[in-house]
Protein backbone atom coordinates (compact mmCIF):
# COMPACT_ATOMS: atom_id res chain seq x y z
CA UNK A 1 0.00 0.00 0.00
CA UNK A 2 1.33 3.87 -0.97
CA UNK A 3 1.96 5.60 1.94
CA UNK A 4 0.50 8.60 2.78
CA UNK A 5 1.64 11.88 2.04
CA UNK A 6 2.93 13.50 4.84
CA UNK A 7 1.12 17.02 5.11
CA UNK A 8 1.92 18.38 8.38
CA UNK A 9 5.03 17.31 10.36
CA UNK A 10 6.07 19.11 13.99
CA UNK A 11 8.93 17.77 15.44
CA UNK A 12 9.88 18.70 19.32
CA UNK A 13 8.03 21.84 19.27
CA UNK A 14 8.07 24.19 22.19
CA UNK A 15 6.88 27.71 23.26
CA UNK A 16 7.23 29.67 26.84
CA UNK A 17 6.13 32.63 27.55
CA UNK A 18 8.35 33.41 30.31
CA UNK A 19 8.59 30.89 32.94
CA UNK A 20 5.48 29.35 32.01
CA UNK A 21 5.72 26.33 29.32
CA UNK A 22 2.59 26.62 27.02
CA UNK A 23 3.65 23.96 24.58
CA UNK A 24 6.18 21.46 25.79
CA UNK A 25 8.05 19.37 23.13
CA UNK A 26 4.75 18.43 20.92
CA UNK A 27 5.40 16.02 17.78
CA UNK A 28 3.06 15.22 15.18
CA UNK A 29 2.24 14.32 11.51
CA UNK A 30 -1.12 14.82 9.71
CA UNK A 31 -1.00 12.95 6.19
CA UNK A 32 -3.61 13.60 2.82
CA UNK A 33 -6.59 12.42 3.64
CA UNK A 34 -6.30 13.14 7.75
CA UNK A 35 -8.98 14.87 9.88
CA UNK A 36 -7.05 15.29 12.60
CA UNK A 37 -9.30 16.81 15.80
CA UNK A 38 -7.06 18.58 18.79
CA UNK A 39 -9.16 18.35 21.88
CA UNK A 40 -8.23 19.12 25.70
CA UNK A 41 -9.40 21.81 28.34
CA UNK A 42 -8.94 25.46 28.34
CA UNK A 43 -5.15 26.66 28.66
CA UNK A 44 -3.78 23.28 27.45
CA UNK A 45 -2.06 25.27 24.75
CA UNK A 46 -4.17 24.24 21.45
CA UNK A 47 -4.25 27.72 20.40
CA UNK A 48 -0.72 28.64 20.66
CA UNK A 49 0.09 25.01 18.83
CA UNK A 50 -1.81 26.49 15.95
CA UNK A 51 -0.24 30.20 15.83
CA UNK A 52 3.00 28.46 15.25
CA UNK A 53 1.94 26.20 12.83
CA UNK A 54 0.22 29.28 10.70
CA UNK A 55 3.37 31.89 11.38
CA UNK A 56 1.73 33.92 13.94
CA UNK A 57 3.95 32.90 16.67
CA UNK A 58 7.68 32.29 16.97
CA UNK A 59 8.45 29.05 17.55
CA UNK A 60 11.30 28.70 20.48
CA UNK A 61 12.19 25.28 20.32
CA UNK A 62 11.51 22.56 17.31
CA UNK A 63 10.78 22.70 13.78
CA UNK A 64 7.30 22.48 11.89
CA UNK A 65 6.67 22.07 8.34
CA UNK A 66 4.18 21.92 5.63
CA UNK A 67 5.05 19.43 2.63
CA UNK A 68 8.71 20.08 3.73
CA UNK A 69 8.52 24.12 3.83
CA UNK A 70 9.31 24.60 7.01
CA UNK A 71 7.65 27.68 8.89
CA UNK A 72 10.52 29.64 9.60
CA UNK A 73 11.02 33.83 9.00
CA UNK A 74 8.49 34.57 6.58
CA UNK A 75 8.09 31.11 4.96
CA UNK A 76 5.95 32.28 1.98
CA UNK A 77 6.38 28.88 0.44
CA UNK A 78 4.87 27.25 3.25
CA UNK A 79 2.34 29.61 4.70
CA UNK A 80 0.29 29.62 1.07
CA UNK A 81 0.05 25.87 1.44
CA UNK A 82 -2.52 26.85 4.40
CA UNK A 83 -5.75 27.97 5.41
CA UNK A 84 -6.49 29.28 8.27
CA UNK A 85 -9.50 30.06 10.52
CA UNK A 86 -8.69 31.46 13.75
CA UNK A 87 -10.63 31.46 17.25
CA UNK A 88 -11.89 34.61 16.90
CA UNK A 89 -12.33 35.95 13.10
CA UNK A 90 -12.67 39.53 12.93
CA UNK A 91 -14.37 42.19 10.45
CA UNK A 92 -12.76 44.53 8.63
CA UNK A 93 -15.68 47.08 9.14
CA UNK A 94 -14.75 49.23 6.00
CA UNK A 95 -14.53 45.88 3.41
CA UNK A 96 -17.48 43.93 2.75
CA UNK A 97 -17.30 40.07 2.99
CA UNK A 98 -17.02 39.79 -0.79
CA UNK A 99 -13.96 42.40 -0.94
CA UNK A 100 -12.22 40.66 1.72
CA UNK A 101 -12.89 37.06 0.03
CA UNK A 102 -11.25 39.07 -2.95
CA UNK A 103 -8.24 40.77 -1.26
CA UNK A 104 -7.20 36.94 0.06
CA UNK A 105 -7.71 35.66 -3.07
CA UNK A 106 -5.13 37.97 -4.33
CA UNK A 107 -2.88 38.03 -1.38
CA UNK A 108 -2.45 34.21 -1.80
CA UNK A 109 -1.65 34.75 -5.65
CA UNK A 110 -4.64 34.13 -7.58
CA UNK A 111 -5.23 35.56 -10.90
CA UNK A 112 -8.00 38.36 -10.80
CA UNK A 113 -9.83 36.20 -12.89
CA UNK A 114 -9.79 33.16 -11.14
CA UNK A 115 -10.22 34.65 -7.86
CA UNK A 116 -14.00 36.28 -9.37
CA UNK A 117 -14.70 32.74 -10.24
CA UNK A 118 -13.46 30.61 -6.90
CA UNK A 119 -15.29 33.57 -4.70
CA UNK A 120 -18.63 32.92 -6.54
CA UNK A 121 -18.27 29.38 -5.97
CA UNK A 122 -17.61 29.49 -2.56
CA UNK A 123 -20.23 32.18 -1.54
CA UNK A 124 -22.67 29.23 -2.39
CA UNK A 125 -21.93 26.70 0.35
CA UNK A 126 -23.15 28.81 2.69
CA UNK A 127 -25.80 30.67 0.66
CA UNK A 128 -24.81 33.87 2.02
CA UNK A 129 -24.17 35.84 -0.83
CA UNK A 130 -26.75 38.66 0.18
CA UNK A 131 -24.76 38.81 3.36
CA UNK A 132 -21.46 39.06 1.86
CA UNK A 133 -22.48 42.39 0.00
CA UNK A 134 -22.72 43.84 3.48
CA UNK A 135 -20.06 45.60 5.92
CA UNK A 136 -18.26 43.15 8.02
CA UNK A 137 -19.07 45.21 11.09
CA UNK A 138 -22.61 44.34 11.07
CA UNK A 139 -22.02 40.31 10.59
CA UNK A 140 -22.82 38.04 13.30
CA UNK A 141 -20.53 35.91 14.90
CA UNK A 142 -21.61 33.10 12.62
CA UNK A 143 -21.20 34.72 9.32
CA UNK A 144 -18.21 35.89 10.97
CA UNK A 145 -16.89 32.25 10.95
CA UNK A 146 -18.73 31.29 7.60
CA UNK A 147 -16.64 34.41 5.97
CA UNK A 148 -13.15 33.46 7.62
CA UNK A 149 -13.55 29.38 6.24
CA UNK A 150 -14.18 30.46 2.87
CA UNK A 151 -11.19 32.89 2.85
CA UNK A 152 -9.29 29.98 4.03
CA UNK A 153 -10.34 27.42 0.66
CA UNK A 154 -9.23 30.20 -1.71
CA UNK A 155 -5.59 29.78 -3.20
CA UNK A 156 -5.56 25.78 -3.18
CA UNK A 157 -4.09 25.33 0.79
CA UNK A 158 -2.90 21.55 1.64
CA UNK A 159 -3.65 22.22 4.74
CA UNK A 160 -6.94 23.57 7.06
CA UNK A 161 -6.10 24.62 10.65
CA UNK A 162 -9.36 26.05 12.34
CA UNK A 163 -9.53 27.02 15.61
CA UNK A 164 -13.03 26.24 16.87
CA UNK A 165 -14.93 25.82 13.96
CA UNK A 166 -18.43 25.36 14.15
CA UNK A 167 -18.75 28.58 17.19
CA UNK A 168 -22.00 30.76 16.51
CA UNK A 169 -23.11 28.08 13.68
CA UNK A 170 -26.41 26.89 13.13
CA UNK A 171 -27.03 23.25 13.12
CA UNK A 172 -27.75 23.83 9.11
CA UNK A 173 -23.91 25.46 8.58
CA UNK A 174 -22.43 22.90 10.96
CA UNK A 175 -23.12 19.65 8.37
CA UNK A 176 -21.89 21.66 5.42
CA UNK A 177 -18.73 22.59 7.42
CA UNK A 178 -18.35 19.41 8.45
CA UNK A 179 -19.16 18.06 5.03
CA UNK A 180 -16.61 20.05 3.40
CA UNK A 181 -13.77 19.52 5.71
CA UNK A 182 -15.11 15.68 4.55
CA UNK A 183 -14.49 16.87 0.80
CA UNK A 184 -11.40 18.57 1.75
CA UNK A 185 -9.59 15.44 3.04
CA UNK A 186 -11.18 13.05 0.03
CA UNK A 187 -9.43 15.22 -2.12
CA UNK A 188 -6.43 15.71 -0.92
CA UNK A 189 -5.67 17.92 1.88
CA UNK A 190 -5.20 17.78 5.22
CA UNK A 191 -7.19 19.08 8.23
CA UNK A 192 -6.25 20.21 11.79
CA UNK A 193 -9.10 21.33 14.02
CA UNK A 194 -9.26 22.42 18.13
CA UNK A 195 -12.82 21.84 19.23
CA UNK A 196 -14.72 21.27 22.59
CA UNK A 197 -17.59 20.15 20.88
CA UNK A 198 -16.69 16.32 20.99
CA UNK A 199 -19.38 15.57 18.72
CA UNK A 200 -18.58 17.50 16.13
CA UNK A 201 -15.36 16.00 16.06
CA UNK A 202 -16.33 12.31 16.68
CA UNK A 203 -19.20 12.82 13.41
CA UNK A 204 -16.14 14.44 11.24
CA UNK A 205 -12.26 13.45 12.39
CA UNK A 206 -10.76 10.32 11.46
CA UNK A 207 -7.87 11.05 14.27
CA UNK A 208 -7.79 12.83 17.50
CA UNK A 209 -5.13 13.66 19.96
CA UNK A 210 -5.67 15.07 23.54
CA UNK A 211 -3.56 18.24 24.43
CA UNK A 212 -2.86 18.92 28.60
CA UNK A 213 -0.63 21.66 29.94
CA UNK A 214 1.19 21.27 26.92
CA UNK A 215 1.70 18.17 25.75
CA UNK A 216 -0.14 15.86 23.08
CA UNK A 217 -0.88 13.01 25.98
CA UNK A 218 -2.91 10.69 23.54
CA UNK A 219 -3.31 10.13 20.27
CA UNK A 220 -5.71 7.64 18.38
CA UNK A 221 -7.58 6.73 14.98
CA UNK A 222 -11.29 7.01 15.68
CA UNK A 223 -13.39 4.09 14.77
CA UNK A 224 -16.81 2.58 15.35
CA UNK A 225 -14.67 0.98 18.06
CA UNK A 226 -12.94 3.62 19.25
CA UNK A 227 -14.75 6.49 20.67
CA UNK A 228 -13.56 10.27 21.02
CA UNK A 229 -14.79 10.37 24.93
CA UNK A 230 -12.92 7.00 25.69
CA UNK A 231 -9.94 8.59 24.29
CA UNK A 232 -10.25 12.38 26.22
CA UNK A 233 -11.71 10.53 29.44
CA UNK A 234 -8.53 8.38 29.48
CA UNK A 235 -6.07 10.77 28.48
CA UNK A 236 -6.85 13.16 31.30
Amino acid sequence: MKEKEIILEIKGVSKNYGRTAAVRAVEMKIGAGDIYALIGPNGSGKTTLMKMIVGLLRIDKGEISILGNQIKGEAIGAKRLIGYVPDKPEGYGYLSGKELLYLTGRLKGMREAEVRVRVEQLMKLFDIEKILEGRMDGYSRGNLQKTAFLAALLGEPKLLIIDEPIVGLDPVSIRVFGERLVKFAKDGGAVLFATHTLDFASKYANRVGVMSEGKIVAEEKLSNKIKIEKVYEKAL
